[in-house]
């Protein structure tokens, strides 16, 4: 797994969909609108957006890492496995 990047707007950057549920909530947060009921009506929604999206991110997260893994450990056992032209391994000349 690589390291995050460092600051926060580069690891926004690496996430669009969760900046732009942030960028939501933070222009409520500068809304002109009157009623509080509304705005946390409103909040109430981009958090649960946020959330799922959230839960997106780290389930394709896992899933790269997974494959990946997977991916290393196929090749590992196919180098392995593989014979030469008189039919031995590699390791059995």
């Amino acid at each position: 797994m690589t390291k995050p990047p460092k600051n926060l707007e580069e690891r926004l950057e690496a996430h669009p969909e969760l900046k732009a549920h942030l960028l939501r909530l933070l222009e409520l947060a500068e809304s002109g609108i009157e009623s509080a009921d509304r705005v946390e009506e409103l909040t109430v929604e981009g958090i649960r957006g946020l959330g799922r999206q959230v839960m997106q991110d780290w389930a394709e997260q896992q899933e790269a890492a997974k494959s990946q893994a997977l991916r290393e450990a196929d090749k590992n056992t196919r180098a392995k496995g593989k014979k030469n032209s008189t039919g031995q391994r590699p390791s059995e000349k």
